[in-house]
């Protein structure tokens, strides 16, 4: 399966933060990093957890296991010890914080899109000022720990696109995100891939935890939302991903993010 929404072959490989590879870190360590479009940092996994914020730009970030997309509304939590890269979908400014064991157990137990309302935006943006040799206890430590609770609290968005282990699966979903127009049921994709219909329905839910149809909008949302960063019109992605009429597409699209697809355009 892809690893990007668009070609892969256009991304170029970056190293992580030197942060990354530090045998031990503060509590909280804060990270600011500029990646140009089409830049990936490298798979690698780190003893720590880590919340990736963008605070301009999108940002695809990929684990072993799903595809997690990251407008500025939301950011990613990562679990320790979890493979994962990093992908620029248009120029980022990015902000991460690497969470050490004494915080971790107030952050959630799985890795997720957390929603950032705009007094946690507020304090992310402080945070970049963050001084590295800061103490627990100064004012510094002290608005890192308000970030930590303010995380803790956070809702999750369904900006999460799980992976299927299954190998008919796979090449089902490799040709769905190659060719998103297709609208082929259960039923034909079971005549290419060879299982019944119902087969495919049961291992959709047991490895996805989604239902075909549920799995396929939410791609719908990743790719527009890629399409909509790089200043491609709503018109133009509602018929590349299959929809009849640019109106149908915003339904499908506020009924699963709550707002518009303009609210994502790049001028925004």
């Amino acid at each position: 399966m892809n690893r990007y929404i668009d070609n892969v072959s256009r991304f170029t490989e970056i190293p992580p933060s030197k942060e990354s590879n530090q045998a031990e870190i503060k509590p909280i360590t804060v990270i600011n990093r500029a990646i140009g479009i089409d830049s990936v940092v490298k798979k690698h996994k780190h003893d720590w957890g880590q919340f990736i914020y963008a605070n301009s730009g999108v940002l695809s970030v990929v684990t072993d296991s799903s595809r997690y997309i990251v407008p500025p509304e939301q950011g990613v939590w990562v679990l320790p010890n979890i493979n994962h890269e990093v992908s620029a979908i248009t120029d980022v400014e990015l902000t991460s914080f690497y969470f050490g064991n004494e915080v971790q157990d107030k952050l959630p137990k799985q890795s997720c899109v957390l929603a950032v309302n705009n007094f946690l935006k507020t304090l992310i943006v402080e945070a970049k000022q963050t001084k590295p040799n800061y103490h627990w206890s100064d004012s510094d430590g002290l608005l890192l720990r308000l970030i930590v609770e303010k995380l803790n609290l956070a809702p999750t968005v369904v900006f999460q696109l799980p992976y299927p282990r299954d190998k008919r699966l796979i090449t089902m979903l490799t040709m769905l995100q190659q060719q998103p127009a297709n609208r082929n049921s259960l039923v034909e994709w079971g005549q290419i891939v060879g299982a019944s219909s119902r087969t495919l329905s049961r291992l959709f839910k047991a490895e996805t935890g989604l239902d075909y149809s549920t799995w396929r909008q939410r791609l719908y949302v990743q790719l527009a939302i890629s399409k909509l960063a790089q200043g491609h019109s709503i018109t133009a992605i509602a018929a590349e991903l299959g929809y009849e009429s640019p109106s149908a597409f915003i339904y499908m699209f506020k009924e699963n993010t709550g707002v518009t697809p303009s609210h994502y355009r790049a001028e925004n």
